[in-house]
């Protein structure tokens, strides 16, 4: 830290309130979305601009502050191997704990060592964050993209996030390779960008499996976030489960609560929208996106 992730970085008010974070006192750079401009259908398009609250922010600022603000001391080491030992976790013969916490996204070393393989539907993304001067203020969302998905544009403090994302099933990666020559013309087009963007980078993470019968927790070793494959099923929407799935193995550590997924926000768009789910999950199928 602070180290480049790439993610929309889109964040909801119940991120920032699980985190105690008031967004005037968060001293990096946060933008107020206060609208987001769906941009529905394949070929002709309508627009459908939609009054919310959220908030951006980028992630190389965002964790390394939140990092800081805890006030751990943080060691670096590449895990190789872990064992249980006399009901002890011992990872490479140099690090022993009594509890240990998987928070390693998609290929965290805890998730494989211990449970069973992720069962949710793979989401695979090409995406670019970079400076700009000024960026164009509008949030928005392309729906269906690439197959089952959405493309998107977010603006952050000096930089945006522009990129798409879809299930592993709807597309060929092949596919989602060569669509980034027509994501930036379309981004052109619709004058969101000035020039061609910088090239783009991909990587995949897990949707939250519709059964909800993960396991998360195994004697005290956990699984928080991607690594538990958290991601809301419908925007895929990463950071608000990782927060709050954190909280959740916090607080059973501390014997205060059970870690289950059930409290944890499998959807995004009902808060987005303001909408029940039962209004906006039929929404989601007739535009295919992820569900």
């Amino acid at each position: 830290m602070p180290r480049l992730k790439l993610c929309a970085g889109w964040v909801t008010p119940k991120v920032l309130k699980d985190l105690e974070i008031h967004p005037e006192d968060y001293p990096k750079g946060i933008v107020i979305l206060k609208r987001m401009k769906f941009c529905l259908g394949k070929k002709r398009r309508w627009k459908l601009n939609v009054p919310t609250l959220q908030y951006s922010i980028r992630r190389v600022e965002f964790d390394d502050w939140l990092l800081k603000r805890s006030g751990v001391e943080v060691i670096r080491h590449t895990v190789k191997k872990i064992e249980r030992r006399e009901g002890r976790y011992v990872i490479d013969d140099e690090f022993e704990c009594r509890f240990l916490v998987g928070a390693g996204g998609s290929g965290c070393p805890v998730q494989k060592m211990f449970f069973k393989n992720l069962n949710g539907d793979r989401i695979l993304t090409k995406e670019i964050e970079y400076h700009v001067e000024e960026a164009k203020t509008d949030c928005t969302l392309w729906v269906p993209y690439a197959g089952k998905g959405y493309a998107w544009h977010i603006p952050k403090a000096d930089a945006i996030n522009v990129g798409y994302g879809c299930t592993s099933t709807s597309v060929e990666p092949s596919a989602l390779n060569q669509t980034w020559e027509d994501f930036t013309d379309l981004l052109r087009n619709s004058e969101h960008i000035e020039q061609d963007c910088p090239a783009p980078s991909g990587w995949f993470y897990h949707l939250r499996s519709e059964d909800g019968k993960k396991e998360v927790k195994r004697n005290n070793a956990y699984i928080v976030g991607d690594a538990a494959g958290l991601a809301t099923r419908d925007m895929g929407e990463g950071i608000g489960p990782a927060v709050e799935s954190g909280i959740l193995a916090a607080r059973d550590i501390l014997g205060k609560a059970h870690y289950t997924l059930k409290p944890i926000t499998a959807y995004s768009l009902p808060g987005l929208l303001r909408l029940p789910s039962w209004v906006t999950t039929p929404l989601l199928r007739a535009l295919s996106i992820f569900l």
